[in-house]
Protein backbone atom coordinates (compact mmCIF):
# COMPACT_ATOMS: atom_id res chain seq x y z
CA UNK A 1 0.00 0.00 0.00
CA UNK A 2 1.37 3.42 -0.45
CA UNK A 3 1.98 6.31 1.90
CA UNK A 4 -0.42 8.19 0.61
CA UNK A 5 -3.23 5.42 0.42
CA UNK A 6 -1.97 4.55 3.95
CA UNK A 7 -2.74 8.20 5.04
CA UNK A 8 -5.69 8.61 3.82
CA UNK A 9 -7.06 5.27 5.39
CA UNK A 10 -5.64 6.02 8.90
CA UNK A 11 -7.12 9.89 7.88
CA UNK A 12 -10.76 8.10 7.19
CA UNK A 13 -10.53 5.68 10.37
CA UNK A 14 -9.35 8.71 12.71
CA UNK A 15 -12.67 10.24 11.45
CA UNK A 16 -14.62 7.34 12.44
CA UNK A 17 -13.40 7.71 16.08
CA UNK A 18 -14.78 10.99 16.26
CA UNK A 19 -18.27 9.63 16.68
CA UNK A 20 -19.66 8.26 20.22
CA UNK A 21 -16.98 5.69 21.04
CA UNK A 22 -13.12 5.76 20.02
CA UNK A 23 -11.64 2.38 19.17
CA UNK A 24 -7.56 2.15 20.31
CA UNK A 25 -6.48 -0.14 18.39
CA UNK A 26 -4.59 0.85 15.45
CA UNK A 27 -6.47 0.29 11.84
CA UNK A 28 -3.81 -1.96 10.81
CA UNK A 29 -5.27 -4.78 13.47
CA UNK A 30 -8.74 -4.44 12.46
CA UNK A 31 -7.47 -4.77 8.76
CA UNK A 32 -5.42 -7.84 10.05
CA UNK A 33 -9.15 -9.49 11.25
CA UNK A 34 -10.51 -9.12 8.28
CA UNK A 35 -7.75 -10.48 6.00
CA UNK A 36 -6.99 -13.45 8.31
CA UNK A 37 -10.66 -14.42 8.92
CA UNK A 38 -11.17 -17.94 7.49
CA UNK A 39 -14.52 -16.88 6.39
CA UNK A 40 -16.40 -13.97 5.00
CA UNK A 41 -19.94 -14.19 3.71
CA UNK A 42 -23.35 -12.58 3.32
CA UNK A 43 -26.04 -14.10 6.25
CA UNK A 44 -29.45 -14.05 6.10
CA UNK A 45 -30.74 -12.57 9.96
CA UNK A 46 -33.27 -15.08 11.03
CA UNK A 47 -33.57 -13.72 14.85
CA UNK A 48 -31.60 -10.70 16.70
CA UNK A 49 -31.99 -11.04 20.77
CA UNK A 50 -30.87 -7.69 22.57
CA UNK A 51 -28.43 -6.72 24.49
CA UNK A 52 -28.91 -7.43 28.52
CA UNK A 53 -28.11 -4.46 30.21
CA UNK A 54 -28.07 -2.09 27.10
CA UNK A 55 -24.53 -3.62 26.10
CA UNK A 56 -23.53 -6.52 25.20
CA UNK A 57 -22.95 -9.27 22.71
CA UNK A 58 -26.49 -9.67 20.68
CA UNK A 59 -26.93 -12.80 19.93
CA UNK A 60 -27.40 -13.68 15.92
CA UNK A 61 -29.58 -16.54 14.36
CA UNK A 62 -28.86 -16.42 10.24
CA UNK A 63 -28.11 -18.47 7.18
CA UNK A 64 -25.74 -17.81 4.82
CA UNK A 65 -26.11 -17.06 1.50
CA UNK A 66 -23.17 -15.91 0.00
CA UNK A 67 -19.53 -17.15 0.52
CA UNK A 68 -16.54 -15.09 -0.75
CA UNK A 69 -14.18 -16.85 1.27
CA UNK A 70 -14.01 -20.27 3.52
CA UNK A 71 -15.18 -23.69 3.64
CA UNK A 72 -19.10 -22.61 5.11
CA UNK A 73 -21.58 -23.61 2.84
CA UNK A 74 -24.69 -21.55 1.32
CA UNK A 75 -27.55 -22.19 3.21
CA UNK A 76 -25.56 -23.58 6.24
CA UNK A 77 -27.18 -22.22 10.29
CA UNK A 78 -25.26 -20.05 11.90
CA UNK A 79 -25.91 -18.58 15.59
CA UNK A 80 -22.98 -15.69 16.41
CA UNK A 81 -22.65 -13.11 18.42
CA UNK A 82 -22.19 -9.29 17.38
CA UNK A 83 -21.02 -6.13 19.47
CA UNK A 84 -23.98 -4.08 20.50
CA UNK A 85 -25.65 -1.64 22.66
CA UNK A 86 -29.07 -0.02 23.16
CA UNK A 87 -28.52 2.09 25.08
CA UNK A 88 -26.31 3.50 27.76
CA UNK A 89 -23.00 5.67 27.01
CA UNK A 90 -20.29 3.62 24.59
CA UNK A 91 -17.31 2.87 26.65
CA UNK A 92 -13.83 3.36 24.86
CA UNK A 93 -12.19 0.91 23.71
CA UNK A 94 -11.18 -1.94 20.44
CA UNK A 95 -14.66 -2.77 20.74
CA UNK A 96 -16.62 -1.75 17.24
CA UNK A 97 -20.22 -1.45 18.32
CA UNK A 98 -23.35 -2.02 16.38
CA UNK A 99 -26.81 -0.23 17.01
CA UNK A 100 -28.93 -2.78 18.28
CA UNK A 101 -32.05 -1.41 16.24
CA UNK A 102 -30.55 -1.27 12.77
CA UNK A 103 -29.23 -4.77 13.66
CA UNK A 104 -32.51 -5.85 14.78
CA UNK A 105 -34.27 -4.12 11.60
CA UNK A 106 -31.32 -5.56 9.75
CA UNK A 107 -32.37 -8.63 6.82
CA UNK A 108 -28.57 -9.29 5.68
CA UNK A 109 -25.29 -8.97 6.70
CA UNK A 110 -21.70 -9.22 5.75
CA UNK A 111 -19.08 -10.51 8.27
CA UNK A 112 -15.74 -11.76 8.30
CA UNK A 113 -15.40 -14.53 11.01
CA UNK A 114 -13.50 -17.29 12.41
CA UNK A 115 -13.09 -20.93 10.68
CA UNK A 116 -14.26 -22.56 14.29
CA UNK A 117 -17.03 -25.28 14.60
CA UNK A 118 -19.37 -22.19 15.31
CA UNK A 119 -18.11 -19.48 13.95
CA UNK A 120 -17.03 -15.91 15.35
CA UNK A 121 -17.08 -12.49 14.18
CA UNK A 122 -13.15 -11.45 13.57
CA UNK A 123 -12.52 -8.43 15.58
CA UNK A 124 -16.14 -7.06 15.01
CA UNK A 125 -15.69 -7.05 10.90
CA UNK A 126 -19.46 -7.07 10.51
CA UNK A 127 -21.79 -4.94 8.05
CA UNK A 128 -25.38 -4.22 7.80
CA UNK A 129 -25.98 -4.84 4.26
CA UNK A 130 -29.36 -3.99 2.26
CA UNK A 131 -29.18 -7.32 0.18
CA UNK A 132 -26.74 -9.91 -0.90
CA UNK A 133 -24.92 -10.42 -4.06
CA UNK A 134 -22.06 -11.71 -6.04
CA UNK A 135 -18.92 -9.13 -4.90
CA UNK A 136 -18.77 -7.91 -1.66
CA UNK A 137 -19.34 -4.95 -0.26
CA UNK A 138 -16.44 -5.06 2.33
CA UNK A 139 -12.98 -5.37 1.21
CA UNK A 140 -10.80 -8.08 3.23
CA UNK A 141 -7.61 -6.12 2.91
CA UNK A 142 -9.00 -2.59 3.84
CA UNK A 143 -11.36 -1.31 6.35
CA UNK A 144 -13.59 -0.19 3.27
CA UNK A 145 -17.17 -0.51 3.22
CA UNK A 146 -18.91 0.31 -0.04
CA UNK A 147 -22.39 2.12 1.41
CA UNK A 148 -25.18 0.42 1.66
CA UNK A 149 -27.68 2.81 2.72
CA UNK A 150 -30.67 3.64 0.65
CA UNK A 151 -30.21 7.15 -0.21
CA UNK A 152 -32.26 7.79 -3.37
CA UNK A 153 -35.09 10.73 -2.91
CA UNK A 154 -38.09 9.35 -1.20
CA UNK A 155 -41.43 10.66 -2.82
CA UNK A 156 -44.21 11.54 0.11
CA UNK A 157 -47.51 11.62 0.20
CA UNK A 158 -49.03 15.06 0.70
CA UNK A 159 -51.07 15.21 3.86
CA UNK A 160 -54.13 17.49 4.20
CA UNK A 161 -52.44 20.39 5.95
CA UNK A 162 -49.94 20.41 2.62
CA UNK A 163 -53.05 20.56 0.57
CA UNK A 164 -54.56 23.10 2.16
CA UNK A 165 -51.63 25.75 2.22
CA UNK A 166 -51.24 24.58 -1.31
CA UNK A 167 -54.81 25.28 -2.02
CA UNK A 168 -54.30 28.41 -0.46
CA UNK A 169 -51.44 28.99 -1.96
CA UNK A 170 -48.90 29.71 0.39
CA UNK A 171 -47.67 26.40 -0.08
CA UNK A 172 -44.68 25.20 -2.60
CA UNK A 173 -45.40 22.91 -4.78
CA UNK A 174 -45.25 19.95 -2.45
CA UNK A 175 -48.76 19.30 -3.76
CA UNK A 176 -49.32 18.82 -7.26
Amino acid sequence: MSPAVRRLTAAAFAAALTGPAAAVLAPEYYEEARRSAPNHVQIEIDDVSSPSGGMGPCHVKGKVVRVFKGDLAPGAGLTFDVSCYDYGTIPAGPTLWTDYDALNDAKYLEAFMSGDARPKIALDQVEIIIEPRDVPYCDSNSLYCESTVDAAAREESCGAVGRVWNWLGIGGDECN
